[in-house]
């Protein structure tokens, strides 16, 4: 931009020299915006690391640290590969729309949203650290517009038979598992993975957890002396892994669940009944253990108050 000092012209980039003319002043502008940006390519062209080779430098300085770093990393590597490995200062928002283009014909447009998230995630972090002295090639390029998913949740008939079937398995751990899936809207893995000393005096305290947060939840008399007479304490797990189990007890009650719900449908079951029964939605929020109000949401259409002021409040009620 140029700016007028009096009867001399400067440039904002180079307040040290000053013009006569403002034409002058607009042809040093120039040279010093054509020197930059050859300075910038030079730079890019010297960094010849790859795609695959910042991944790491990101694992290693950053990615190591986060809850889901190597699986990410993997993923990130894999992407990479795809991509041909390309030299990432060269790597550009329409290399990667290309590949979104081939890949949305494989999986779900879930799936390339967080494949897109996380490799801008790497060049964000990249950059901060003064790893990399480009822009971030995805800022400018939009995730796909995702579908609302409907969630599944079990009647409590569908609970019954499948509870039955769990009975009937000869995985002694299964049916607490589901139990505690169901009493608490505790993820498969939480419940799974519970130790003795998670619970006490009538309640389970989740640690580690999917949103760093550890949440305690109350469950009942009978569930808490069934978790007791397992005999387990300290730091002895309390159960076996039991989800191949859990898949044939599914199976036999004839319960169709959609693609991905296959245990997370014990979640959303506790989460879709706590509102139908009237439960609030920011308490069924600090239970789930989810970082915002906008992911617990997704249940509210089940409150039985939930938009009941159409029935009253529409034109033909009110002639």
């Amino acid at each position: 931009m140029l700016i007028q000092k009096g009867n001399k012209w400067i440039t904002d980039a180079d307040a040290s020299r000053e013009f006569n003319l403002r034409i002058d002043a607009l042809g040093y502008q120039k040279r010093l915006k054509n020197r930059t940006e050859n300075h910038i390519r030079e730079e890019m062209q010297r960094d010849n690391r790859t795609l695959s080779k910042l991944i790491n430098i990101w694992y290693r300085l950053h990615g190591n640290v986060l809850k889901d770093g190597y699986p990410r990393c993997k993923k990130l590597l894999w992407v990479a590969n795809e991509l041909d490995n390309p030299i990432g200062a060269l790597f550009s928002s329409e290399v990667f729309a290309r590949y979104r283009e081939k890949r949305v014909s494989e999986v779900s447009t879930t799936t390339i949203n967080r494949e897109h998230a996380y490799l801008r995630a790497v060049f964000n972090e990249l950059k901060r650290l003064g790893v990399i002295t480009y822009e971030n090639p995805l800022t400018n390029i939009r995730q796909f517009k995702e579908t609302e998913k409907g969630l599944r949740f079990l009647t409590f008939d569908e609970i019954s038979t499948l509870l039955k079937m769990c009975e009937r398995s000869s995985n002694k751990s299964l049916s607490p598992v589901v139990k505690i899936c169901l009493a608490t809207g505790a993820r498969w893995s939480e419940a799974e993975g519970l130790k003795a000393s998670q619970v006490i005096n009538n309640k389970i305290t989740y640690l580690d957890t999917k949103s760093g947060k550890n949440r305690t939840v109350p469950i009942s008399n009978s569930l808490f002396n069934e978790l007791d007479e397992l005999g387990k304490s300290g730091d002895q797990r309390l159960f076996i892994g039991c989800i191949n189990a859990y898949r044939v007890a599914i199976k036999a009650a004839f319960i169709q669940l959609p693609k991905g719900q296959l245990s997370h449908v014990l979640r959303h079951s506790f989460a879709s009944h706590f509102i139908m029964k009237g439960g609030n939605i920011v308490v069924l929020k600090d239970i789930l253990g989810h970082s915002t109000i906008e992911t617990t949401m997704r249940y509210a259409h089940l409150a039985p108050e939930h938009l009941a002021d159409a029935v009253k409040l529409n034109p033909l009620e009110n002639n």
